[in-house]
């Protein structure tokens, strides 16, 4: 009997067991995770997706460039904050609860009530027993009361704990292997209808064209709701630009950029959808084939922010704007403005300035100024565009009972180059016709250079654009602007670049005020975010994004020049400073690698003439008085070649003179009795001297006949007691000559002498007779007297490399002694005493050079090419204020005229410019 009553009993428990043990299984069993865009409200404005949160976490601790910097700004620190708390607060937890952030996660945004940016956070869950965890993990972490608040809402339980984190509040639930987080529970509800409803924002129109674009093994998915995102975007700007934006829904419809975070970059790109049946501004660019942009080459190099619309075809633009405007009820405001216009005018200046434009109209800001404010239009033909101008001109003159005349003048950027501006009749025309991108946008003045029509505040303020593009200083040749290149497209349809150190402050007037006192508090680290581009190029039936940020650790901010002159290669030598006979100034004479020669305006850097010359000049240029009639010439040798040119770049009489051995040295010109009948003298690689008149014949009285060995110095004049010596040094001799040629001292014993440097004379003291002085390739002073007598003094070990000068610095009446060797530089006295001894970051690479700024005022020059640095050095081992600056060549400098003190400096740097800086 009993038997039978537990055979009941035991088949209740089996399947009592087999019931638990299924009901075990399920629970353990993986979820089957719904899409997150699922359960996104359709209202969400800004949606980011992360593949891995784990990765993310990891790979921003990791970087040491664009996330550090930005974690210097509040919003960014706090994030970075919250997701290392996060990551150590799920490391440290304990087992039961343990849960990892090796998952995927949402995170949506949108306007709820009075203005309030809210968020809703999806996440997956793996399992029933994960979400337990997770439950747990957040009520143990997070909750500051004993118990979490629950009610259940269509048929999920809803969690709100409050937090200990300025006592707000999370809300939270699960459903459908998701976890749906928010601080608004209203947002919350909203996602958990959507679950289980249709509409999703997955489904709205425009969305799955961009999620098909999406980019994998990025580091995260954005998504921008065109038609709503442009209220939260507009809490970053002032109110003026936030009323626009609030109620701007006619954008486009979705946009999705894929973004990539590294080291010292950020990149963003992506695809916008706009429906070709709807009015929305972007539009506006799909049937415009991409264009090339080429107005960085007339954009001066210190624009601080650029945006240039790219017009394929500038009629089609005209009429798909007006499409746009109709749809933003738009249409009216613009077709009245444009009315009162032409009623002022005479003239319709839609039509105008459409029948002008040729591919590109820009906006550009220059050095951080907002009134530095320009607008720049690229034409087909820059002379009917002008006809253009003056008819309209011309027809509004007659309007106001004027002449055209009052409405044109002229500006000159020197004695030889002049440009026309025109008064233009009304402030703001482009605004008027292209909206808001040209809101404020100066059309006071407009000035042609090349195919360009350029508009601007002041005639001053053009006179300085067209400066800097007639010199080839524009955005092209800039050198973080070259760098940008690498991250962008040539074609275009519409194209941003910001060059933040330039733009910072143009910036911040654009932005709120809390916006502006964080860019003012943290301008240092913001510049470090050089370079800032942005393209927009239609493709087919989407428009393709193309973002970058460009971050540089090290803050250089380019030196500021009076102007800078671009040449075609780099320089060959140090700029020559030379004399204009008419106006006294100094000019300069350069020289490239393609051995081509340049006299450029020292007023505004235009280069006057160029002439191409076989090969590089050796040595010095010198200016002669050939006709003794106050004109200079200048005179120079190159290697097969003695050339006479003058100020026009013309050759002088029987010029050039073929030489009968190629020269080792440069030319040295000695006028003997100050009556300019010059004698130039050459040392040929056949190791004689060939000495010839200013005619350019060979001198019949020379008697020299050749050197022993091969000559390595420029041959030199010294008059010492009424005696004329002319001095120079073969390999293992020195020789003192006569006028004529012939021996006038032997010296008691002979020297190497060194090959870079010359030889320097030291009239009598009451310490020494006169003699001459130089060093040997070893580095030893070596000083020849007049009585055939040779001393040698040893300062230091110096390799054959080194650089000497004797000059007297302190104004004691004794020579002192600078020594430049590598990455040294030496200043000793007369008794072998430092009085001066720098070493610098690379190796100084040519001779250094004394200036005398007073009597006692003295200072030596270096360049240090490696480091693309030249250097004005004190007595006391400091730069002269300002320096060092950039510069890759040894320089010259002018002192100023007049009143004005300080004077300008001219050097080559390495990107082929040859700068003035102007030095107090």
């Amino acid at each position: 009997m009993l038997k039978k009553s537990l055979i009941p009993l035991l088949a209740i428990f089996f399947v009592g067991v087999l019931a638990m043990a299924y009901f075990y299984m399920q629970k353990q069993k993986e979820y089957k995770t719904s899409n997150h865009f699922l359960s996104i409200p359709a209202s969400s404005e800004i949606m980011i997706h992360f593949d891995d949160v784990e990765n993310l976490i990891s790979k921003l601790e990791k970087n040491k460039g664009v996330w550090k910097e930005l974690c210097q700004f509040d919003a960014f620190g706090k994030i970075d904050k919250n997701l290392k708390q996060l990551s150590a607060l799920i490391n440290d937890s304990s087992s039961d609860s343990e849960f990892d952030l090796n998952r995927s996660l949402s995170i949506a945004s949108q306007i709820m009530g009075k203005n309030q940016i809210e968020y809703l956070y999806v996440l997956p869950v793996r399992s029933y027993l994960e979400e337990k965890r997770i439950q747990t993990f957040i009520l143990n972490k997070f909750n500051s009361d004993k118990e979490p608040v629950s009610r259940e809402y269509n048929g999920l339980n809803l969690y709100t704990i409050k937090t200990s984190t300025e006592k707000k509040f999370l809300h939270f639930c699960f459903s459908k292997g998701l976890m749906l987080l928010s601080s608004s529970m209203i947002y919350l509800e909203n996602s958990v209808r959507q679950l289980g409803e249709s509409g999703s924002i997955s489904e709205s129109k425009g969305f799955n064209q961009v999620f098909k674009t999406k980019g994998e093994n990025v580091d995260a998915n954005i998504y921008f709701n065109l038609k709503k995102c442009q209220k939260q975007l507009a809490f970053l700007f002032e109110k003026g630009i936030k009323s626009h934006m609030s109620n701007y829904s006619h954008m486009g419809n979705w946009a999705e950029l894929d973004l990539s975070f590294r080291d010292h970059l950020v990149l963003l790109n992506g695809f916008s959808y706009s429906d070709s049946a709807e009015k929305n501004y972007l539009n506006v660019f799909m049937k415009q084939d991409a264009v090339k942009m080429e107005l960085e080459s007339v954009l001066p190099g210190n624009s601080g922010l650029v945006a240039i619309l790219g017009l394929n075809n500038p009629q089609q633009h005209k009429e798909a704007y007006r499409r746009f405007l109709e749809g933003s009820n738009g249409l009216e405001g613009y077709l009245e403005r444009l009315k009162r216009l032409k009623d002022k005018t005479g003239t319709d200046f839609e039509e105008l300035i459409y029948s002008i434009v040729h591919k590109e109209i820009a906006l550009v800001y220059l050095d951080n100024q907002s009134d530095q404010q320009f607008s720049i239009i690229r034409t087909k033909s820059a002379s009917a565009a002008k006809e253009k101008i003056i008819k309209m001109l011309t027809a509004y003159a007659e309007m106001n009972q004027r002449s055209l005349s009052y409405y044109s003048t002229s500006f000159k950027l020197d004695g030889a180059t002049k440009f026309d501006v025109y008064r233009m009749p009304d402030d703001v025309i482009l605004e008027k016709i292209f909206g808001r991108l040209f809101k404020g946008a100066p059309t006071t003045y407009v000035t042609i250079f090349d195919n360009y029509l350029i508009f601007g505040k002041s005639k001053a303020q053009l006179s300085e654009f067209v400066h800097a593009s007639f010199l080839r200083k524009t955005l092209d040749k800039d050198p973080v602007f070259d760098e940008s290149k690498e991250y962008l497209s040539n074609k275009a349809n519409f194209f941003f670049y910001t060059n933040m150190p330039r733009a910072n402050k143009v910036i911040a007037s654009f932005l709120n005020e809390d916006l502006t006192e964080c860019i003012q508090e943290h301008s240092e680290e913001l510049n470090k975010f050089q370079a800032i581009g942005f393209q927009m190029s239609a493709n087919e039936d989407l428009i393709y994004n193309n973002i970058f940020v460009k971050h540089n650790p090290v803050l250089e901010l380019a030196p500021q020049t009076v102007w800078e002159s671009r040449l075609d290669t780099a320089f060959v030598h140090k700029p020559f400073l030379v004399k204009n006979h008419y106006t006294q100034e100094k000019e300069i004479l350069v020289q490239d690698l393609k051995n081509q020669l340049y006299l450029i305006n020292p007023a505004s850097g235009r280069i006057l003439w160029k002439k191409p010359l076989s090969s590089p000049i050796v040595g010095e240029v010198c200016q002669i008085d050939v006709f003794r009639n106050n004109k200079l010439q200048y005179l120079f040798v190159t290697e097969n070649k003695l050339h006479l040119i003058d100020r026009e770049g013309h050759d002088v009489a029987n010029y050039p003179v073929l030489l009968r051995s190629k020269a080792v040295r440069g030319a040295s010109v000695f006028d003997y009795s100050n009556n300019r009948n010059y004698r130039i003298f050459i040392p040929g690689e056949d190791r004689k001297i060939y000495a010839y008149s200013k005619d350019g014949k060979l001198l019949d009285g020379w008697k020299f006949k050749k050197a022993e060995n091969p000559i390595i110095s420029e041959i030199q004049h010294f008059r010492i007691k009424s005696k004329d010596y002319i001095v120079f040094a073969d390999e293992y001799r020195v020789y003192f000559l006569n006028r004529r040629g012939q021996v006038r001292l032997k010296p008691q014993k002979q020297i190497s002498k060194s090959r870079l440097n010359a030889f320097y004379l030291e009239l009598a003291t009451s310490k020494h007779s006169d003699r001459i002085v130089t060093t040997d390739r070893e580095g030893n002073i070596q000083y020849f007297y007049m009585d055939g007598k040779v001393e040698t003094k040893t300062l230091s070990n110096l390799g054959k490399d080194h650089y000497f000068i004797a000059s007297d610095i302190n104004a004691d009446g004794e020579s002192e002694y600078i020594v430049s060797h590598d990455r040294t530089l030496n200043v000793f006295d007369a008794n072998g005493s430092t009085l001066l001894n720098l070493e610098f970051n690379s190796s100084i690479s040519d001779s250094p050079a004394v200036y005398q700024f007073s009597p006692r005022d003295f200072e030596i020059g270096i360049c240090l090419k490696g480091d693309n640095e030249i250097h004005l050095i004190k007595m006391n081992g400091q730069n002269h204020k300002g320096f060092p600056l950039k510069g890759n060549t040894a320089f010259s400098i002018a002192f100023s005229n007049g009143l004005q003190k300080g004077f300008h400096l001219f050097t080559c740097d390495n990107r082929n410019f040859l700068l003035n800086y102007s030095v107090k």
